[in-house]
């Protein structure tokens, strides 16, 4: 969209009913979660067993043409995770079998087109040391385990996880909330928009919809007929969502300035260290990507979207949890 609004004139914005509905916390995803947290607390166990997938070993390698060494082709103390591709294949198919303290050999022919010109098509032989090879040990679910994570018992640890995935439903509830609300605000407000970006909108998401089916090689008659729809009521449909993200924009901005919601600059760098932890980048990444105004932009967005909420007629509803189907007796 154009950073030059229209001329607008609020509707209402206070006082609207919405409908919050909070989705259930299923016995599932608790044990899910249980899971995770096991698989996050596995360590790895020394053995004498042969090497498998999935196991961690710290070896020695290196690789001889006619008995002698090939430059750059030795490394020493590597530790690896089987199974992940961090070793060439042939060479991880080599480990497997083999046990800490051995050491063996297995031939190599380098492709035609190797970007060494002289290793190319060449058959080598590489001397293979396995110092040490370690098992995964995944917790069990259990009293033992719960404790070890502060919790009295397991059913402790269940009410806390529980807990934190209704508050994460919470968040979700209002979040959505908000978002219907800020588009009610929207759709209240009296604008001139502009009707040329409206359609231009519209008709780039659409070609991004024709692109999309084309690589997958989808044909557009038959998307239409699988949707109950056609090109025509597409369009349609594309240039009024482009008009409601419009809508909610303009309303965010209107009621931040009649209400003097603001982001401060404290607000926005605590942003983005945020977003940094939560993409594992750092902070100067994010900043390249997202400007200043545009961070300050969404924040102001959502203390609008909190403000709204604050002071609508709110309905929740705590959906319930699908029924499980009745087993079949034999």
């Amino acid at each position: 969209m154009a950073d030059k609004h229209p001329n607008i004139t609020l509707g209402q914005y206070k006082g609207l009913a919405v409908t919050r509905h909070v989705r259930p916390v299923l016995d599932q995803t608790v044990e899910q979660e249980i899971g995770h947290r096991c698989r996050l607390h596995a360590r790895y166990v020394p053995t004498s067993a042969p090497a498998k997938r999935g196991d961690k070993v710290t070896l020695d390698f290196e690789g001889f043409r006619d008995g002698q060494p090939i430059p750059d082709s030795k490394m020493e103390n590597v530790t690896v995770l089987l199974g992940t591709g961090k070793l060439m294949p042939a060479a991880e198919q080599a480990v497997y079998g083999h046990s800490a303290g051995e050491t063996f050999q297995f031939d190599f022919t380098y492709p035609a087109d190797f970007r060494v010109e002289n290793l190319s098509g060449v058959t080598a032989q590489f001397i293979i040391t396995l110092h040490s090879v370690a098992e995964k040990h995944t917790p069990a679910a259990d009293e033992a385990f719960a404790k070890s994570r502060g919790f009295e018992s397991m059913e402790a640890m269940r009410a806390q996880i529980r807990k934190e995935k209704e508050a994460i439903h919470e968040q979700a509830a209002d979040r959505k909330a908000g978002q219907d609300l800020l588009d009610m605000a929207g759709a209240n407000l009296t604008a001139d928009l502009p009707e040329k970006q409206l359609a231009a909108e519209a008709q780039r998401e659409y070609r991004l919809l024709e692109d999309k089916l084309k690589k997958s090689g989808i044909p557009l008659d038959a998307y239409c007929k699988s949707c109950r729809t056609t090109p025509e009521q597409l369009k349609a449909s594309y240039r009024q969502i482009a008009e409601k993200r419009l809508r909610s924009i303009l309303a965010a901005k209107a009621i931040s300035e009649a209400e003097g919601i603001v982001a401060r600059k404290d607000e926005v760098d605590a942003e983005y260290r945020r977003l940094a932890a939560q993409h594992v980048t750092s902070e100067e990444e994010i900043r390249k990507v997202l400007s200043p105004d545009a961070v300050a932009a969404a924040l102001v967005a959502q203390k609008v979207q909190a403000f709204l909420l604050e002071n609508a007629q709110v309905t929740t509803i705590h959906d319930k949890a699908p029924e499980r189907p009745a087993k079949k007796e034999d």
